[in-house]
């Protein structure tokens, strides 16, 4: 697909429009120090979070964790945080398949400040409600960085984990059902803006398959990297490399691509290219976006977004209808029920009629009724006279 002339190209910026009020912070966030390990979905966030765990981070706990998958035995992923995201990212107009465009250099946008979408503090609390070093990973926070970093008690740290494109992409296709295309304009929407909003963070840039390879020698020097870090000195002795790097697991490595990339763009390929190129530590990273958003990706995630909109707007018509229609059938039945009794209380009283007359007609055509018709007819007589006057 060539290039959409009416998707011009716009240097990729982290959106203002995801930063609070710095008015607004948040005494009961957790402390930390906070390691964040950004990256798309489907690229390994989750095994290296779990590694971290092992290595002596705090990791969400778990009640608060999503259930395992099929795919996935543990996502390592808070539920507090992630709803939190999610309204966020609805707040914004889109989802984490159909994401908002980021915002142009300089314009305002919706504040996510907002009481109505919920404390961040709260959610943090319920993800980590111990003290210590804590390591938090949602593919979202992407897209979300300028509003945590905001939030966030700093210093913070991260660990930017990418995966080869149409890996990612039919890892989507397998477990979400999403189309190649539509996969790879994901990773690049979300690896540009995960690379933007890490601007001036300290960050160790991974390539997820380095770590399946050889997991001990992937893991090593982020080890030795995340150790350097003033915030984190004090509890590097006490950590397990070794047992970090036993919970990699070699099974991780599937969905890798065929020498095939039809579905990239020069874009996408150069993108590709700097990821390669900036592997390692950075302090503080500085490795902006290599251009722009490609026209391809800006076009389709448009459409995404646009059809997910469709999709539950048609949803809600749906359940609206289902819920008329159960409400519809609740009010029938009443007067169904209704109906039924009318019926059986006029049954009743024609029944009661029809008893009255026929004791009616026996008691005419007896004797003593025979008998005692002159006193009757003397007693009907004197009631139209009336009563005589007194004296």
């Amino acid at each position: 697909m060539g290039a959409c002339a009416e998707h011009p190209r716009t240097p990729f910026v982290a959106s203002p429009m995801t930063a609070p009020s710095p008015r607004h912070s948040q005494p009961l966030m957790p402390v930390g120090p906070w390691l964040l390990v950004v990256g798309m979905h489907r690229s390994g966030t989750s095994a290296i979070t779990g590694a971290l765990g092992e290595l002596g981070f705090g990791v969400p706990v778990p009640q608060d964790r999503f259930d395992a998958s099929d795919d996935n035995p543990d996502h390592w992923e808070s539920r507090a945080l992630g709803l939190h995201d999610d309204r966020l990212l609805q707040h914004l107009g889109g989802t984490w398949d159909g994401p908002p465009a980021p915002g142009p250099d300089g314009e305002a946008g919706p504040d996510l400040d907002d009481p109505d979408l919920g404390d961040p503090a709260e959610a943090a609390l319920t993800a980590f409600p111990h003290a210590g070093p804590v390591a938090w990973k949602d593919p979202r926070v992407c897209l979300l960085l300028p509003y945590w970093l905001a939030h966030l008690p700093q210093p913070v740290a991260a660990i930017f984990v990418w995966r080869a494109p149409l890996s990612v992409a039919r890892s989507l296709q397998i477990r979400d059902g999403i189309g190649l295309a539509d996969g790879v304009a994901l990773w690049e929407r979300y690896n540009l803006a995960g690379l933007a909003g890490l601007a001036g963070v300290d960050t160790f840039v991974l390539r997820y398959e380095s770590i399946v390879e050889d997991p001990l020698r992937a893991l090593s020097p982020v080890a030795d990297w995340l150790g350097s870090l003033p915030q984190f000195a004090a509890q590097a002795p006490q950590w397990d490399l070794s047992s970090a790097a036993a919970s990699i697991s070699p099974q991780l490595y599937r969905q890798h691509a065929p020498g095939d990339d039809e579905p990239l763009r020069d874009e996408h390929r150069r993108l590709l290219a700097h990821l390669e190129a900036i592997e390692g530590p950075h302090r503080p990273f500085t490795g902006a976006p290599p251009g722009a958003e490609s026209p391809w990706t800006t076009a389709l995630l448009d459409d995404r977004r646009r059809a997910n909109e469709l999709r539950d707007a048609l949803a809600a018509h749906v359940a609206a209808a289902e819920a008329l229609a159960v409400e519809t059938a609740a009010e029938r039945q009443a007067l169904e029920l209704e109906l039924k009794t009318a019926r059986l209380a006029f049954e009743g009283t024609r029944t009661e009629l029809a008893n009255m007359y026929e004791l009616y007609e026996r008691m005419k055509g007896s004797t003593s009724w025979k008998v005692t018709r002159p006193l009757r007819q003397a007693a009907a007589l004197k009631d139209r006279k009336g009563t005589a006057p007194a004296d």
